[in-house]
C-alpha cells in the first residue's frame, strides 16, 4: 500500500480558529480508504483533532508518488477559491434567513387557461415568528408581467410546505421548458437556474406554488432556506408541536399586543378554545397562575399573565384527572413526596401498557420529560407529558409506523395488499378535472404503489395521458415518467407498478416503449418469466423495480399483432366507447412480464398463469363478493393471481367504491381516486399506516392459502382453533382541543361525542353491537370527559377496523363531523393511548386527540 501527503478537503466551519484555509495537508492518507469511501476520520496537521476530511477529486489505486505530488498541485488549485467564491459559500443559513425575512421580489406563474401562463411581480418575505411566508402584489401595476394585480397581502404556512423542487418540475414549468407550447419571448428571463417550486401537503388542498426569483442567487437563497425550515418542522417532537401551538395562542390571546394578557383576554381565550367556564372558577384559574404579579404599572396593576405564566395557566385548564387517577395509583408508597420513581413507571408500562422496557429505559423516560428541576423521579406534570407526548403512548406503535418487517415481504406479490390508485393523474372529477404530474408525486409521496397512465395519441409523436372522451386536460406521458422516476422511491423501496391503460396506435406505443427504456433505465425490470416459475416474485426480490402492467402479445409473436380480447377496463363505460380490437406494440409487450393483463376468463380457466392479472368493475366485484359460491372462488384466485378493482363509471365525481369488501376477498389492487376527502381513503391510509408505510401489506393467512376454508361473505367458515375471536374492550376517556366543525375559531362552544365502529368482514360490521357512541359532553370541546367503555366482539379481527368519529351534537341541525381516527385492529397497542385526529384529507388536526384504553382478550 502506498501512503502519500494528500490535500483534502475541510470544510471551513470546522474550528476556523486554527483551520483557516479550505485545503489542510493530511499526513499518510491511505489513498484506496479515499478512493473507496471518499472521507477519511484523520489527525490535522494544523489543529491537531480529529477532523472528517472529503477528497475533492478521485482518486485510483495504486496511484504513484510522482503522480500524487502532480494530483496535489491541481487539488491546490481546486480548493483555493477566489474570495467572491469563498464568500458565497460562506453564507450561512441564518443570513439567508435574515435576508428572506426582509424580502425579496419573485415572479409567480400561473396558468390561466385560455388567456395561457401569467406572470405576477410580488414581493415575498419570511416570517418565522408566526412560521408564515407573506406575499403583497406589486404596487406598481406597470411592473408585472402580464396581468395588473390588487392591493393587499396573504400568506402561506410554513407546516403545509412538504418540498421544494428547483428548476423545471411542475406541470406549469414544463410547459414554460417546452417551446413548442410556450411564447420564448415572453419567458425569456425565466430559466431553469431562476425556477422553483412549493409543494404543499396532499392535505392542505392547495397547488403548487410556481415562483421564479431574479437571479439564481435569490432562487438559492429561498430554496435552501425552505428546505432547511421543511426538514426542521418535520424533526420537531410532539412537545414542540404543542409549545409552538401554546405560543400561537397566546399571541392570539394578546390582543393589544401588549407581551401580557389580562383577564377579559384570558376569558376570551378560553371561548375561542372551546370552554366554557363560570367566571369564577375561571378567574380561581387565573389567579393561581400569575404568580410573578407583573406589570404592576398597567391599567390592570398587575393582574396580568406573562407567557409563562399562560403556559401554568393553560395546563391548569386542561388538567386530566383521569391521568391523575394513573398517577396516583402507580406511584402510592413508591417515593415519599408523592413522585413516580423509573421502577414505579416499569410497573406501569408492564401491566398496563404490555411494554417491557428495561429500568435504564425509564430512567431516561423520566429524564426526558420531567419538567421540574428533579429529574429522578416523575411529577403529575412530568408524567402527563410523557403520555401526552411520546410516540409510544400512540395508538400505532412508531416501529410499525416507520419500520418494514423485512420478514413478512418475502412472500409472492399476490399475498400482498397494495397501495393503488385510480386515474392517478387527475387532480379533480372525471369529466373536466385537470390533469397533472402533481397527481402522481402526491400519490407516491403517500406510499402509493400502483399509478394508472391512461394512454392516448398526442401531437408530434408524443403520448399523452387523459381521460379519453372527456374534457379533463392532457399532460405529457414523458413528463409523468420522469417525474415517476424521480419520486418512485422516494416514501417506499419497494417495486412501483405502472398500470397502463393502452389505447394508442402502433407508432405511440412504440414511442412510450422508448421513453420508458431510456428514462428509467435499470429501474424498469425488463427480466423475463422463466419457465421452471410456479409464483410471482417477492416485493423484496423486486426492490427499487417498477413494473409494467399492460396487455402482452402471445410468446409465439414476432411482430405487432392484434388484441381480439375485450378491454376489462373499459367494461362499466358506454358500449361506444369501447375498444373492441386494439393492435399492441411488440416494443411495448416486450417490457410487460409479471403483471400480464388479461380479460378475465372465469374462475375454472385451466390456462390461467400466474402471472396473469385482470380488472374488475365495482358492480362485477359486488356480484362476485355477493354470492357465496364465487366469492370463495375469489379468494383462492386471489391467492395466485392479482385482481384490480376500480370505481364505476357512474363516479364521474371521483368518489371511492366501498373498499373494505374487495380487501376482505383478498383484491391486492383496489385503486381508489387519491384526490377526494372521503371515508374510503381514511381507511385505505389506515391499512397502509404500518409495515414502513411502504405500501405492502401481508394478507393473513387464510387470504394466502387456498386450502384453508373461508367465505368474504357471511359466516366466514373459519376455524377457531387457529382464527380465534377477538373480543376488544375500548375506554374512551377523553379528549383534547376538540376542534369546532370546518376549523372555525370562533361560534358556538361544542357538545362532541364520539361514535366507535368495527369495520371489516360482514360478520363485524353487520354486527349491530359492533356500533357505538358516547354520550356528548356539553360544552366542552378543550377537554371532554367521557369515560365510557364498550366491548366489541370481532370474529374476523385479521381484516377488522377500528373507527372513532368525533361529532357535534345538534339539536336543531344535522351532527357536524369534528374529526376522525381509523386504525387496523391487527396494528393497534394495548393500555392507554392516544388517538390524533384528522379530517377526511388526512390532515392531522393536531393538537386535537382522544384519550382511551385498549385491551384485548382472544377467544378460540
Amino acid at each position: 500500500v502506498q501512503a502519500v501527503q494528500l490535500y483534502v478537503y475541510n470544510p471551513a466551519s470546522v474550528h476556523p480558529t486554527y483551520c483557516t484555509q479550505p485545503g489542510t495537508q493530511t499526513k499518510n492518507i491511505d489513498l484506496y480508504q479515499l478512493s473507496a469511501s471518499s472521507e477519511a476520520n484523520v489527525n490535522c496537521q494544523r489543529c491537531k483533532l480529529k477532523h472528517i476530511f472529503r477528497s475533492v477529486i478521485n482518486c485510483d489505486y495504486p496511484l504513484p508518488v510522482k503522480q500524487a505530488s502532480k494530483m496535489n498541485r491541481e487539488m491546490e488549485k481546486i480548493i483555493m477559491p477566489k474570495d467572491e467564491d469563498a464568500l458565497a459559500r460562506s453564507q450561512s443559513v441564518k443570513e439567508r434567513l435574515d435576508m428572506l425575512k426582509t424580502g425579496t421580489q419573485l415572479y409567480k406563474v400561473r396558468d390561466k387557461g385560455v388567456r395561457g401562463l401569467q406572470l405576477y411581480k410580488r414581493k415575498y418575505w419570511l416570517d418565522m415568528e408566526n412560521l408564515l411566508i407573506h406575499f403583497s402584489p406589486h404596487k406598481d401595476p406597470s411592473t408585472t408581467l402580464g396581468c395588473a394585480v390588487t392591493a393587499g397581502s396573504d400568506s402561506y404556512n410554513l407546516k403545509d410546505i412538504c418540498e421544494v423542487r428547483d428548476g423545471y418540475q411542475t406541470d406549469i414549468f414544463n410547459k414554460i421548458g417546452d417551446k413548442t407550447k410556450a411564447d420564448i419571448n415572453k419567458f425569456r428571463k425565466i430559466t431553469a437556474d431562476t425556477a422553483f417550486s412549493l409543494i404543499f401537503t396532499p392535505e392542505s388542498n392547495m397547488h403548487e406554488l410556481d415562483l421564479v426569483a431574479e437571479d439564481k442567487q435569490t432562487r438559492d437563497a429561498w430554496v435552501d432556506a425552505i428546505k432547511h425550515l421543511v426538514v426542521t418542522l418535520k424533526s420537531l417532537s410532539h412537545q414542540k408541536e404543542y409549545e409552538m401551538f401554546l405560543k400561537t395562542q397566546f399571541r392570539r390571546a394578546d390582543s393589544n399586543n401588549s407581551g401580557y394578557l389580562n383577564f377579559e383576554e384570558a376569558k376570551d381565550l378560553c371561548k375561542g378554545l372551546n370552554i366554557k367556564l363560570d367566571k369564577e372558577d375561571l378567574r380561581k384559574l387565573f389567579n393561581e397562575a400569575n404568580t410573578e404579579k407583573t406589570n404592576s404599572a398597567s391599567k390592570e396593576k398587575g393582574e396580568v399573565l406573562n407567557e409563562e405564566e399562560f403556559v401554568t395557566f393553560y395546563y391548569k385548564l386542561m388538567r386530566r384527572p383521569e391521568i391523575d387517577q394513573i398517577f396516583t395509583r402507580y406511584s402510592k408508597n413508591a417515593n415519599e413526596h408523592g413522585r413516580m420513581t423509573p421502577e414505579a413507571l416499569l410497573d406501569f408500562l408492564k401491566e398496563e401498557q404490555k411494554d417491557d422496557l428495561a429500568i435504564e429505559e425509564c430512567k431516561e423516560i423520566v429524564k426526558n420529560f420531567e419538567s421540574s428541576a428533579d429529574k429522578s423521579s416523575f411529577t403529575k406534570e412530568g408524567f402527563t407529558h410523557f403520555l401526552m407526548f411520546n410516540d409510544w403512548q400512540e395508538l400505532l406503535s412508531p416501529i410499525s409506523a416507520s419500520r418494514v418487517k423485512a420478514e413478512e415481504m418475502v412472500h409472492p406479490l399476490s399475498h400482498y395488499w397494495i397501495a393503488s390508485s385510480h386515474n392517478t393523474y387527475l387532480t379533480g372529477n372525471q369529466l373536466t378535472g385537470e390533469s397533472s404530474i402533481d397527481g402522481y408525486i402526491n400519490s407516491l409521496k403517500l406510499g402509493c404503489r400502483c399509478v394508472e397512465l391512461d394512454c392516448w395519441d398526442g401531437d408530434d409523436g408524443q403520448p399523452i395521458i387523459y381521460h379519453g372522451h372527456t374534457l379533463t386536460s392532457k399532460i405529457l406521458f414523458k413528463d409523468v415518467v420522469e417525474a415517476c422516476k424521480k419520486y418512485a422511491f422516494e416514501r417506499s423501496d419497494f417495486p412501483l407498478i405502472f398500470s397502463i391503460e393502452n389505447h394508442c396506435s402502433l407508432e405511440q406505443q412504440d414511442r412510450m416503449a422508448e421513453l420508458l427504456v431510456s428514462i428509467l433505465g435499470d429501474l424498469l425490470y425488463t427480466g423475463a418469466i422463466q419457465d421452471d416459475e410456479k409464483h410471482m416474485p417477492s416485493p423484496m426480490t423486486l426492490r427499487g423495480k417498477i413494473l409494467v402492467k399492460a396487455k402482452r402479445l402471445p410468446p409465439s409473436a414476432t411482430g405487432d399483432d392484434n388484441d381480439d380480447e375485450d378491454d376489462d377496463d373499459d367494461d362499466e363505460r358506454d358500449d361506444s366507447k369501447k375498444k373492441k380490437i386494439q393492435k399492441i406494440s411488440k416494443k411495448l409487450s416486450d417490457l410487460v412480464n409479471y403483471i400480464h393483463a388479461v380479460h378475465f376468463p372465469g374462475f375454472q380457466n385451466n390456462d390461467a398463469k400466474f402471472f396473469h392479472m385482470s380488472s374488475f368493475g365495482e358492480s362485477k366485484t359486488k356480484k362476485i363478493i355477493s354470492d357465496p359460491e364465487t366469492a370463495r372462488d375469489f379468494v383462492k384466485y386471489n391467492t395466485k393471481q392479482i385482481s384490480r378493482i376500480y370505481p364505476g363509471a357512474a363516479r364521474q365525481d371521483s368518489s371511492n367504491l366501498k373498499i373494505v369488501e374487495p380487501w376482505t376477498a383478498g383484491c391486492q389492487i383496489v385503486a381508489l381516486n387519491y384526490q377526494t376527502d372521503d371515508r374510503q381513503n381514511h381507511l385505505n391510509r389506515a391499512m397502509f399506516a404500518a409495515n414502513g408505510g411502504c405500501g405492502y401489506i401481508l394478507k393473513p393467512q387464510f387470504l394466502r392459502d387456498p386450502s384453508i376454508a373461508y367465505s368474504p361473505t357471511s359466516p366466514s367458515g373459519l376455524d377457531r382453533s387457529r382464527f380465534p375471536i377477538l373480543i376488544l374492550s375500548v375506554e374512551i376517556l377523553s379528549g383534547q382541543h376538540i376542534p369546532r366543525p370546518h376549523g372555525v375559531d370562533e361560534g358556538e362552544v361544542i357538545d362532541p361525542y364520539v361514535e366507535v365502529k368495527i369495520r371489516g368482514h360482514p360478520d363485524d360490521f353487520n354486527e349491530p353491537d359492533n356500533h357505538k357512541e358516547t354520550e356528548a359532553v356539553r360544552n366542552n370541546g378543550f377537554n371532554p370527559a367521557w369515560k365510557q367503555s364498550f366491548v366489541f366482539n370481532i370474529k374476523v379481527p385479521e381484516v377488522a377496523f377500528l373507527e372513532f368519529k368525533v361529532k357535534d351534537h345538534s339539536h336543531s341541525m344535522k351532527d357536524q363531523h369534528l374529526g376522525s381516527y381509523a386504525i387496523r385492529i391487527k396494528d393497534i397497542q394495548e393500555g392507554y393511548r392516544r388517538a390524533y385526529l384528522v379530517d377526511y384529507s388526512g390532515k392531522e388536526l393536531k393538537p386535537a386527540s382522544l384519550f382511551v384504553k385498549i385491551n384485548k382478550r382472544w377467544i378460540n
